[in-house]
């Protein structure tokens, strides 16, 4: 338990070990049976979701501003203070760089110990966490209401722009095809020039990250108490209404099970093909925080104080986008960008 609510989507580490913040301003690691094996304290608020490298290095961001790396022991190995406060989850790069933004109006990409390696302004105050695409593309939205698309060396591809804020952080499906929302109250569809190609649009604000299901299909909630599912060319394919609005982003299993919370105080499994109901959870409390399926199945998720784990039917499915930050390590990379390794330092070169 913590002693202040959990909005951060807990992370996985390769061992198993479950990773959160809280309100509290504190990091969490917790065993896979619920045992608390340590906590590091910062600077209030840690409300942005962790991510795990390939070292096992957990990195996160406190809302006073402080970034940090640590030691899966629990153990600081550096930190990194942004002006303005506030900086979001980071996706990490094959080559390890982070990319992450903040509250001071910079984007940032970071190797080694804290060191950066470039910036880049943008016309807002607030970022959504990065995504990066199979050719090194980070790809985020940003308070000023654009899309930016930038390489791998900080330059810029392109920028689209939409009608209000963007916090939704993008998902990419298997041909390159970027999904985000926006608080225009649309889901957009972005090729990789930035060329719209629709948009579907729902009743409210869309703070929830996109995922994408193996067969395509996009799957989004809104704060219109609806949960979508979307064909690839834009069309409704169906709809499942909850109490509440929905701003935790959806995760899906490879058995098809779809688990989404809502602020009525509900995790839902839903059936990802048909949208009929498969169970529910009555968690206590709002949930804010995007659900995590380790391999085992379970579900992990923060609600209110806790962090529950829940029993799951299938782990997470093999699909291009599947959950918030793409997988339980929370990255934001899209799967295949390993083959890029050897070219990841000289994209953007051109």
């Amino acid at each position: 338990m913590t002693s202040l609510g959990i909005l951060s989507s807990p992370g996985i580490g390769l061992d198993g070990t479950i990773y959160c913040g809280a309100d509290d301003g504190k990091l969490y690691a917790v065993s896979p049976a619920g045992s608390n094996l340590w906590i590091f304290p910062t600077l209030p608020v840690v409300e942005d979701s962790p991510a795990i490298g390939r070292d096992g290095t957990i990195y996160f961001g406190s809302g006073a501003g402080g970034f940090f790396a640590v030691s899966p022991k629990g153990a600081l190995k550096w930190s990194f203070m942004t002006p303005g406060g506030g900086p979001g989850s980071a996706a990490v790069g094959l080559d390890g760089t982070l990319y992450f933004g903040s509250f001071s109006g910079g984007f940032y990409a970071m190797r080694g110990k804290g060191n950066v390696r470039w910036t880049f302004p943008t016309g807002g105050n607030g970022f959504s966490a990065p995504a990066i695409g199979r050719d090194g593309t980070i790809y985020f939205g940003s308070v000023d209401h654009y899309v930016y698309a930038l390489r791998g060396k900080g330059t810029p591809r392109w920028r689209f722009p939409t009608e209000n804020f963007i916090v939704a952080s993008p998902a990419i499906g298997a041909d390159g095809t970027i999904y985000i929302g926006s608080y225009d109250k649309k889901l957009y569809a972005l090729d990789r020039h930035g060329r719209e190609k629709w948009a579907f649009t729902t009743g409210d604000y869309i703070i929830s990250s996109a995922i994408v299901g193996e067969d395509g299909t996009i799957y989004v909630g809104s704060y219109d108490h609806v949960m979508y599912a979307i064909n690839p060319d834009g069309t409704k394919r169906w709809e499942f209404a909850t109490e509440g609005p929905i701003v935790a982003t959806p995760a899906l299993a490879a058995d098809g099970t779809l688990y989404v919370g809502s602020d009525d105080r509900n995790l839902y499994a839903l059936n990802a093909e048909t949208g009929e109901l498969r169970w529910i959870f009555p968690a206590g409390n709002v949930v804010h925080s995007s659900p995590v399926i380790a391999k085992n199945g379970n579900i992990y998720v923060g609600v209110g104080r806790r962090i529950y784990g829940i029993e799951g039917s299938a782990g997470l499915a093999r699909s291009p986008w599947p959950m918030y930050r793409q997988n339980p390590q929370h990255t934001g990379r899209a799967p295949g960008i390993d083959h890029l390794a050897p070219r990841l330092s000289n994209i953007g070169s051109k």
